[in-house]
């Protein structure tokens, strides 16, 4: 996931990333910081920026040539779901916000708590493209997203997790990977197995056909239970869009 910051000062974009850093590193997300000086830079790249996982814009309003509201327009030509938060000295332009539907304005200086609570915000609607794990493999820290994770498969001792790029394998039972995933989109189907629902195509009778055309298979004697549970996570999904 990656996170814009477009304003003409140089130290508001210090200030503003430091404490983009700070709330990252107390959810333990990553996220790259994309930084641009002036709207017109940031206008050009909005097509690749679109493709890439850029996700939330912080906009300074008052900036000269392109201003933050003229940036906005641009961006939801573009992209009618990324987060736009406008930077202001000023309250001044609210019915220009609400017609590009931003998600917030941050008086200048901008003060952590506000900053954390908009980007609460954020992470209701983009959790899965910043929230990782960190586990220990081949004596080294490796860092996995959950939104890359595919399946989960416990193979003797070696728990594999399997992700779109690749399987990274560490010592974990699937018990302390059930508390580190901590996330709804992970269920249990198996002594063996977790899968993310959001890779699941298919539901067989005793396997769920994911869209890597991997089967992961359903534990027999809850086999309702495993359904019932993919089936609550679908319509709940449902809903939100």
């Amino acid at each position: 996931m990656k996170i814009i910051v477009c304003d003409d000062i140089a130290d508001d974009r210090q200030a503003l990333c430091s404490l983009i850093d700070k709330y990252l590193d107390e959810i333990r997300g990553t996220a790259e910081i994309l930084i641009y000086e002036n709207g017109e830079s940031l206008i050009s790249d909005l097509k690749s920026l679109k493709s890439d996982e850029a996700r939330i814009a912080f906009l300074d309003i008052y900036m000269p040539g392109q201003s933050g509201i003229d940036v906005a327009r641009k961006i939801r030509e573009a992209d009618s779901n990324m987060a736009i938060i406008f930077t202001t000295t000023s309250p001044d332009h609210g019915l220009d916000g609400f017609s590009v539907k931003a998600l917030q304005y941050l008086l200048k200086p901008v003060e952590y708590p506000e900053l954390k609570d908009t980007l609460d915000d954020c992470m209701a609607l983009f959790a899965d493209s910043l929230r990782f794990i960190e586990v220990i493999s081949s004596k080294t820290a490796v860092r996995i997203l959950l939104k890359d994770i595919t399946y989960i498969e416990i193979i003797a001792h070696d728990c594999l997790i399997n992700t779109i790029s690749g399987t990274t394998k560490c010592r974990l039972t699937l018990d302390e990977m059930e508390r580190q995933l901590g996330e709804s989109t992970f269920l249990r189907t198996h002594r063996s197995f977790i899968v993310n629902m959001r890779y699941v195509k298919s539901v067989a009778e005793n396997d769920f056909l994911l869209t890597t055309g991997v089967l992961v298979p359903i534990r027999r004697n809850d086999k309702l239970t495993v359904k019932q549970a993919y089936m609550d996570y679908v319509f709940a999904r449902a809903r939100e869009r």
